[in-house]
């Protein structure tokens, strides 16, 4: 089986470029002669090329290019794939214009929906018309959680009949073999709770709300610290919102980082206060490392995180709903251990790798087999 993967990203950065560097690595063990378009340069393209798995050059990072097409249709023709694997809107918008047979053989994975939601209202509705347009030049449709199924079928972006959700899946990490190497790095006491959050700084997921909960949260432990790993164009604006709450060193930022597991390590609790998601990683890889999570509870995040047994669900803008659960975690060091076991215990039996990979190869034989390939 051959299987072209397409990226309009080529960072590992986002979760829905983890996906694609997950199925680099995975897919070729199992039998799946695969290959890769994204735009040159970063991330993506240097695993593949470290893999040997063949990487081609698709420029469509930012709006419509009539050369990204063009190429992108000539590497569809030179590779003959029984499979084009579109992740995100903007390649699959790309995949489905570009690929003559797209409705036999491309898959669209939405990794979120948020097309309602983004951008002006002037490009809001343009969006939503294009992928609408554009839904009868798909095999199959793979939402990250029910919840995106849901959005999608109700805004008329995908075929419920040709839809199916593959929950994100992780490897199971190792343990560090040197804890404490965050906690050393930003001067953190390890008798300090430590609250983790990791993300781009921007607004859909809006640490201003999470900042604003933590001036609430921290009077429960005020030596408690707050750490936000991720960068963007809302970093000064988080600054200022933190100095003007005279938070000082109770929140420390720091820059993205590929290794993640001292930070995880590290912390007591996860925090996410995004205003919408398909299914975060870091959400998984929170719980992985048997952190408990506190997060709004948008999209998939309630198919990982269960209210009350491995975290606490709070609505999306609400810093005092967010900062009262950050409290009662803070306050409650045997709560936050029983959570954190229960998220472990329930990313290794319902969102490991090997079943997402397994599931995806699953959509893929589905689609040759109703070819006849």
């Amino acid at each position: 089986m051959r299987v072209l993967l397409i990226a309009a990203a080529n960072a590992l950065d986002g979760g829905g470029e983890k996906h694609v560097a997950d199925l680099l690595r995975r897919l070729p063990s199992a039998g799946v002669h695969v290959a890769l378009a994204a735009p040159a340069g970063g991330d993506l393209g240097e695993l593949a090329v470290s893999l040997g798995v063949p990487a081609f050059d698709a420029p469509i990072r930012r709006g419509f290019s009539a050369r990204a097409m063009r190429r992108l249709r000539e590497t569809i023709a030179r590779l003959a794939p029984d499979v084009v694997h579109a992740h995100g809107s903007r390649a699959a918008a790309f995949a489905r214009v570009a690929d003559p047979r797209a409705r036999e053989r491309v898959v669209y994975t939405l990794h979120g929906i948020h097309a309602d939601q983004a951008g002006s209202r002037v490009r809001q509705p343009v969006i939503l018309g294009i992928e609408r347009l554009l839904r009868s030049r798909t095999a199959r449709f793979v939402t990250v959680s029910r919840a995106n199924a849901d959005k999608g079928a109700r805004l008329r972006l995908l075929d419920p009949r040709r839809t199916i959700v593959v929950h994100n899946g992780i490897r199971y990490p190792q343990p560090v073999a040197e804890p404490g190497r965050l906690r050393a790095e930003i001067g953190v006491d390890v008798r300090k709770p430590l609250v983790l959050s990791i993300g781009r700084f921007d607004e859909p997921k809006d640490q201003v709300t999470l900042l604003r909960a933590w001036d609430h949260a921290r009077r429960t432990r005020p030596d408690a610290v707050l750490t936000l790993i991720g960068s963007g164009e809302m970093e000064a604006t988080l600054r200022e919102v933190a100095s003007s709450a005279r938070l000082g060193d109770s929140v420390r930022f720091l820059r993205p980082r590929a290794d993640l597991a001292p930070a995880y390590t590290d912390a007591d609790i996860f925090a996410l206060s995004s205003r919408w998601e398909g299914l975060p990683y870091v959400v998984l890889e929170a719980m992985a490392y048997g952190l408990p999570v506190v997060s709004t509870g948008v999209d998939g995040i309630p198919e990982a995180v269960i209210d009350g047994e491995t975290g606490l669900l709070v609505p999306a803008r609400d810093p005092r709903a967010l900062g009262d659960a950050l409290a009662l975690l803070l306050a409650t060091p045997h709560e936050r251990e029983r959570m954190g076991i229960a998220g472990r215990a329930r990313v290794l039996a319902e969102f490991s790798l090997d079943r997402m990979v397994e599931q995806l190869l699953g959509v893929y034989r589905e689609v040759t087999r109703t070819r006849g390939v």
